[in-house]
């Protein structure tokens, strides 16, 4: 029973954060691109759902969710001060466009 509630909570998390993103692109922020993002980092995802299912029924339940909401968080904080990604600017070519920014 409390396993379904962690599930609905990931969901919910993935969901606001692809909402987030889609957000910023909609309003102009810059252009995602999503099939740049799933073809390069799907890997990444699949770990985060291991992580997901291995951890559910432990102790360590929460940490996948928390991983989710720093990074929606650091992305909120990015787009909101028109920062780029200057750790990995070959990423931040290929998925974010950003639009009207001094780095261009």
């Amino acid at each position: 029973m409390m396993t379904d509630n962690r599930d609905r909570s990931l969901i919910a998390l993935i969901l606001i954060f692809a909402g987030i993103i889609f957000l910023g692109d909609s309003l102009g922020k810059y252009n995602f691109n999503i099939f740049f993002f799933l073809r390069s980092y799907w890997p990444v995802l699949l770990i985060i759902f291991g992580f997901h299912i291995l951890l559910q029924k432990t102790k360590f339940w929460f940490i996948v969710p928390t991983i989710i909401i720093l990074a929606a968080g650091y992305l909120i904080y990015l787009l909101l001060n028109n920062q780029s990604f200057y750790f990995m600017p070959q990423i931040r070519m290929r998925i974010f466009n950003f639009k009207n920014l001094p780095f261009r």
